[in-house]
């Protein structure tokens, strides 16, 4: 009887040890996650909360929180965004509103548009106010760390395209015309576009 025991106990250790290879790789196991790693001077805590002030992008339509303005003069407004991107949002926003770019210079971040400073209906009204009532701003597009900053200005009178009208003496002197600065209008155009019309690539 006790032989009996001892061979069914050497029996069921041999069955114990056998080589069943799903206990020996575990490569298809899943692992815990990993934490990041950080620098020397950085804690797990100051990590996170980096983590968490990074601008979060919005995808579908207009920037949303990734464009907001900053009262003050001149008027402002910011896109959370490098300048490159920044500069070919800001394009597709002007040709959204059907505005004319007069001039532009990148490297210099410029760009010269010629607007009625009629807001929202500016498009509607282009179709029954000649040239003569359009006035030239200059929109400047900044970087400013990890944002771009846009603001707008009335052109110098030198810097002004003024057609003359139709009975109006050729002179070497610019017709005298009263500009009204309405940057402040196309600054509120540029930013409702931005917010909620863009497709946000």
């Amino acid at each position: 009887m006790q032989n009996i025991a001892i061979v069914l106990a050497s029996l069921l250790l041999l069955a114990c040890s056998s080589n069943n290879s799903r206990y020996k790789d575990n490569a298809s196991l899943e692992r815990p996650p990993e934490m990041p790693k950080t620098t020397s001077n950085q804690t797990p805590e100051q990590v996170a909360s980096e983590e968490l002030a990074a601008p979060i992008r919005h995808r579908g339509k207009g920037l949303k929180s990734d464009v907001y303005r900053t009262e003050g003069s001149p008027r402002q407004l910011t896109i959370k965004r490098g300048f490159d991107e920044s500069w070919s949002l800001l394009n597709l926003a002007i040709h959204h509103n059907e505005l004319k770019v007069a001039d532009q210079d990148r490297s210099k971040g410029f760009y010269y548009i010629t607007y009625n400073g009629n807001g929202f209906f500016g498009k509607a009204a282009s179709y029954f106010n000649d040239e003569y009532d359009k006035s030239t701003y200059l929109l400047k597009v900044e970087p400013e760390a990890e944002e771009t900053q846009v603001t707008a200005s009335l052109a110098n009178k030198d810097e002004q395209n003024i057609p003359k009208k139709d009975g109006e003496e050729t002179s070497d002197d610019p017709p005298v015309h009263v500009f009204q600065d309405k940057s402040e209008n196309l600054i509120e155009l540029l930013y409702d576009t931005l917010h909620d019309d863009l497709k946000d690539e």
